[in-house]
C-alpha cells in the first residue's frame, strides 16, 4: 500500500445550491464542484506492448504535477514469463517518457511501493528474491546507482516507502529473524546510497504502515504480538515503541495498518481489529509531542467489516478514513467519513457496493476516492472515482473505465490527479488517466 502523504489535505469544494448532509448517522453522496478548467485527460496506456502486468500499480506525484508509474509486468515470450519492476513518468505538460526496468529479468519480483519528494526525486522498494530491495529514481525519470539490498534476513517482505521533502526515503518492511519476525527500517539516500538497518523492535508478517512530515520526521506503525505499535523516527534519533491499542481486544489479532501526518509531525495510526465479536476499524492519534488518544472506532460496532480500508490526513491533521463491510446480502459496500483534528468523526457515508479504495488530496484540501466496482466475491470489471469536500463530503460517482481493478491515486498541489489501474481483460495492461 502508498504511504501516507506528508504533502495532502482532505478537502474539496460544494458545488454553490448543493447540499451537504449534516444530520448524524448514515449521509447521501452529494455532488462537488471542480475548477472551471478542469477536465479528464484520456485514458493512456502505461505498460509495454506485448507484456502482460499484474494486480499492483502504483503512482506518486509530485509538487509539479509529475507523475512517476510502478508495477511489475512479465514478458510472455521469456520461460515461465519472467518478471520486472518497471517505472515510467508521465510530466504535467503530457509528456511521457520511457519505460525503466528497475529489476533484471528473471529475478523473483513482488509488490512494488514508490513515493517522491517535492522536486520529483523518487524512492522504489520491493520485494525481490526473499529480501527487501530499493532503488532511487531521478526527478528526470533516469535510474540512479545500482539496486540496494534493504533486508538483514530472509523471508523479507511487505515493503512500504515515504520520502521527505528533502529526497530521503525511508523504507520499512518485515523480515524473519531464527523463526521470529521483525520490523525493520532503513534510509534510501538521494545518491542510492542506504544508511545503516534499523531494527524497530518485534513484529509479524503483516505489511508495516508509514508516513512524514514537513519536517522530515518519520512515523512507522506496526503489529506486535496482539498490539499495534509506532516509533517515530528523526535524522537523529528514533523513539521509544508507543502502544497504540492496549485498550482493544483482539482476539484474531490486528492487520491493515495505515499512517497519516500532518504537517508538523500529528499521527493519526488507523488499523483493522479482529477482536470481538466481527472485525472492526479502528484509529488511534498520536501527537509529535508524544500524546496519545484513547482509539476511536471508525466503523460501527455492528459493522462486520472487510479487508481493505484507505486513510488520508491534510496538513492540519484533519483525516479521511473509508473502508467497506459486509451487508446483509453478503455483499461488500464501502462507506467513508471524516475525523477531525480535534477528534470528531463524522458522519457516515454509505459509498454504494464497491472494493480496494484508495485516496489522495492536494494541497488546498481537494481529494479524491477511487475504488473498484462491482464487489466481491464477483469479479471486478470497472474503477470508479468521487470527489471529496472539505467538510467530508462525497461528489457523485464517475465511471474511469469498464475493464479495470485495483485502482490507486496520487495528486498535484493544484486539483489534479493522476489514478491507474490494472486492466481485468487480457493481457492485463497498466492504464492511466488524470483529471479533472
Amino acid at each position: 500500500m502508498r504511504a501516507a502523504r506528508h504533502r495532502r489535505s482532505v478537502k474539496a469544494r460544494v458545488i454553490a445550491g448543493g447540499s451537504v448532509a449534516v444530520a448524524v448517522g448514515i449521509a447521501a453522496a452529494v455532488a462537488v464542484t471542480m475548477p472551471a478548467q478542469a477536465a479528464w485527460s484520456s485514458a493512456w496506456k502505461v505498460s509495454a506492448n506485448g507484456w502482460t502486468a499484474d494486480d499492483s500499480p502504483r503512482v506518486s506525484v509530485d509538487r509539479q504535477g509529475d507523475a512517476l508509474l510502478v508495477w511489475r509486468a512479465c514478458d510472455p515470450a521469456t520461460p515461465s514469463c519472467s518478471y520486472q519492476i518497471q517505472s515510467r513518468t508521465k510530466r504535467a505538460d503530457g509528456t511521457t517518457g520511457s519505460i525503466r526496468n528497475l529489476s533484471p529479468l528473471g529475478a523473483s519480483v513482488s509488490w512494488p511501493e514508490v513515493d517522491s519528494d517535492d522536486t520529483g526525486d523518487a524512492a522504489v522498494a520491493w520485494e525481490q528474491d526473499g529480501h527487501v530491495v530499493g532503488r532511487r529514481i531521478s526527478a528526470s525519470g533516469s535510474l540512479v546507482g545500482s539496486t540496494q539490498k534493504l533486508s538483514t534476513s530472509a523471508p523479507a517482505t511487505n515493503p512500504v516507502v515515504a520520502v521527505s521533502p528533502g529526497g530521503t526515503a525511508l523504507v520499512a518492511w518485515s523480515e524473519s529473524r531464527g523463526g521470529s519476525w521483525y520490523a525493520m527500517a532503513r534510509r534510501l539516500k538521494l545518491d542510492g546510497t542506504v544508511g545503516s538497518a534499523i531494527t524497530l523492535g518485534s513484529g509479524s508478517a503483516e505489511k508495516p504502515g508509514i508516513g512524514v512530515d514537513r519536517n522530515g520526521h518519520f512515523v512507522v506503525a506496526w503489529v506486535q504480538g496482539s498490539t499495534v505499535v509506532a516509533k517515530r523516527i528523526t535524522p537523529d534519533s528514533v523513539s521509544p515503541t508507543k502502544v497504540l491499542t492496549s485498550s482493544i481486544a483482539s482476539y484474531a489479532g490486528f492487520g491493515m495498518v495505515r499512517v497519516g501526518v500532518d504537517r508538523d509531525g500529528d499521527a493519526v495510526i488507523s488499523y483493522r481489529s479482529g477482536g470481538g465479536t466481527r472485525p472492526q476499524v479502528w484509529a488511534s492519534r498520536w501527537s509529535r509531542t508524544g500524546t496519545l488518544g484513547s482509539p476511536l472506532r471508525i466503523s460501527s460496532s455492528t459493522d462486520n467489516v472487510g479487508v481493505h480500508h484507505a486513510l488520508a490526513t491534510d496538513l492540519d491533521g484533519d483525516s479521511m478514513l473509508v473502508w467497506t463491510r459486509w451487508n446483509s446480502s453478503s455483499r461488500l459496500e464501502m462507506l467513508g467519513r471524516q475525523l477531525s483534528a480535534s477528534g470528531t468523526r463524522g458522519t457516515t457515508t454509505v459509498l454504494g457496493l464497491n472494493d480496494r479504495p484508495d485516496i489522495a488530496l492536494d494541497d488546498d484540501g481537494d481529494g479524491m476516492l477511487v475504488y473498484q466496482t462491482p464487489s466481491s466475491p464477483y469479479s471486478a470489471q470497472q474503477v470508479g472515482a468521487r470527489l471529496i469536500s472539505r467538510s467530508g463530503s462525497f461528489g457523485s460517482a464517475k465511471t474511469l473505465t469498464s475493464d479495470g481493478r485495483v485502482p490507486q491515486v496520487d495528486a498535484r498541489p493544484s486539483y489534479r490527479f493522476t489514478a491507474l489501474w490494472q486492466q481485468v481483460s487480457y493481457p492485463y495492461s497498466i492504464n492511466a488517466v488524470a483529471g479533472p
